[in-house]
């Protein structure tokens, strides 16, 4: 059997890691097996493991690359030179788009059953992503559409926004579309809840 290239290691590993995402989407993380994944991705069990030795990990890299991905679209939108009010609404929909494609799977990332070390880098990739959020609004504070005090904290606040939006949709079975939940959050974000007189 000929050896694989690093190409075409990098691409089974990216079908393992979609075929993880979509098992945990479906059967949260107790129902996800290794044989499971394995099954899902068209690889035999003992491959798998030549990638992922234990469950933990493979959950580990499922939410690290989501963190990867979400996070360079965040460094494209920061240095992507568009006005301030534009930026903001785009890093919105970004935010509500990446909370909605991985709908299923979102909620686990504060109750990973993780340890030690395998978390704290989890936690490192997220705490980078919200600097990420934070740099755009910097942005858009030096382009005078903002007041920051606080830039990290305005980061949570707005990651909060958006991931409640989620949740609305969930538990009240409102299907606003994107577009209209990224409206409103940006309103709410710019401009509060406070009655104007």
């Amino acid at each position: 059997m000929k050896a694989l290239t690093e190409s075409e290691k990098r691409g089974r590993e990216r079908a393992i890691l979609q075929a993880a995402t979509r098992v945990l989407s479906s059967r949260g993380f107790e129902g996800l097996t290794m044989d499971e994944v394995a099954k899902e991705a068209g690889v035999a069990k003992g491959t798998l493991f030549l990638y992922y030795r234990h469950k933990e990990d493979l959950v580990l890299a499922v939410f690290s690359s989501m963190a990867e991905t979400f996070g360079a679209g965040l460094a494209a939108l920061a240095g992507s030179g568009l006005p301030p009010e534009k930026m903001l609404g785009e890093t919105i929909l970004a935010l509500l788009r990446h909370f909605d494609s991985k709908r299923d799977i979102t909620g686990y990332s504060g109750g990973l059953p993780l340890a030690g070390p395998r978390k704290e880098a989890l936690r490192g990739r997220f705490a980078a992503n919200m600097r990420g959020i934070a740099a755009i609004l910097k942005v858009c504070s030096s382009g005078g559409l903002l007041r920051l005090d606080d830039p990290l904290f305005s980061a949570s606040a707005l990651f909060g926004l958006c991931r409640g939006s989620n949740t609305y949709a969930r538990a009240a079975g409102r299907r606003l579309p994107v577009e209209e939940r990224a409206r409103r959050v940006k309103e709410i974000f710019l401009n509060g809840m406070r009655k104007r007189k």
